[in-house]
């Protein structure tokens, strides 16, 4: 056998007819593995649960446009409708999604099986209501035992949930949907992708409909979140305006009806005062009215747009697991490794047990 071996492995270079001469010669060897591989492969295609994928396809508007006519008027009403650049654009969708707040309003969200039997919400189905495949439970026994032995003993007090500082159940989760979540950005076009696999094709559909929900939202208050400040500060500032004209107003009407008949110059010159006041008054507050309904249209001209090129819906065909190519896979890697050990590690393993 070593001399074979030696035969093979010439300095020249590898015999590969010799190579395949030996194949040929173990081939119930390499049959024998590949029968367990296809063996090992439907045990694992039968044991990993199924999964559904939902997709949904947007285009969401990167910069928004002023057209002539709202700029005119917002430019008559003191109010500059700027194209300033976002600090968050399109490529920075997936941090979004997978950043912490925004993974954090996903983990109530309510979710029901196709069958109906289970209702309750995301967490709970995540944690409590997710198939394993069978070698899951077998690495997670250990673990389990450590638990028995050493119990923690930590009381959980039920509490609403903090952001920052979440329990170890619910980091859990939102690791879960970090790895579920993928998302997917065309930088030239900004057309947005995203996916999420999970076991029941309505939870994984109404989870995504939550996230580009929840994202439009989310671009849409921080477009958005400028103007609206805006629009309350101006709110105020127009309602404080408008009570100092009132008062003004009032007190010329007052002097003017308590001194209708007198022609004093003294009477005509404080009437004409407060009339001025009163002017000037009108003047602030017409003048903060008019920012004021600027703003407002800019709180409506920043909205962003998106447009739904794939709409979610209920996925209807597993996505996973392929068990054809888990076979194959099994019985190609199986295959391998008994050629690697008829050409490379047999003569080693007997020269190993003869220098024993």
């Amino acid at each position: 056998m070593q001399e074979n071996t030696n035969n093979i492995y010439e300095d020249e270079g590898i015999d590969v007819a010799a190579l395949f001469a030996r194949l040929w010669k173990r081939r119930r060897l390499i049959i024998k593995c590949c029968v367990a591989g296809v063996v090992l492969g439907l045990i694992a295609g039968f044991s990993i649960p199924k999964t559904y994928k939902a997709k949904a396809v947007f285009t969401p508007e990167t910069q928004q446009r002023i057209g002539a006519g709202v700029s005119s008027i917002a430019s008559m009403m003191g109010v500059s409708l700027d194209n300033s650049m976002d600090a968050i654009d399109v490529e920075m969708y997936p941090d979004v999604v997978g950043s912490t707040p925004f993974l954090f309003n996903l983990l109530d969200l309510q979710v029901q099986t196709k069958d109906g039997k289970i209702d309750t919400t995301l967490t709970e189905y995540i944690l409590n209501h997710q198939k394993k495949a069978w070698w899951s439970h077998i690495m997670a026994a250990p673990f389990k035992l450590i638990g028995l032995i050493m119990p923690d003993n930590e009381e959980v007090e039920e509490a609403e949930l903090v952001m920052t500082n979440l329990p170890k159940p619910e980091r859990r989760v939102m690791k879960y949907l970090r790895k579920t979540i993928h998302v997917l950005v065309d930088k030239k076009t900004g057309m947005t992708s995203m996916s999420i696999e999970m076991q029941d094709p309505y939870v994984a559909a109404t989870v995504l409909e939550a996230v580009v929900e929840n994202l439009k939202t989310y671009v849409s208050d921080y477009r958005t979140s400028k103007a609206r400040q805006d629009v309350e500060n101006l709110s105020l500032i127009c309602e404080e305006r408008r009570q100092d004209y009132y008062a003004a107003q009032q007190a010329y009407a007052k002097y003017t009806d308590a001194n209708k008949n007198v022609v004093l110059n003294s009477t005509k010159a404080e009437a004409q005062r407060l009339q001025q006041e009163m002017n000037l008054a009108y003047q602030v507050y017409s003048q903060v009215a008019t920012q004021l309904e600027g703003a407002r249209i800019k709180v409506q001209q920043d909205k962003p747009v998106f447009a739904v090129l794939e709409p979610v819906t209920v996925p209807y065909k597993k996505s996973a697991p392929s068990k054809a190519k888990i076979l194959i896979v099994f019985t190609l890697l199986s295959a391998c490794l008994a050629a690697a050990w008829i050409l490379f590690l047999e003569d080693f393993w007997k020269k190993f047990k003869n220098n024993l």
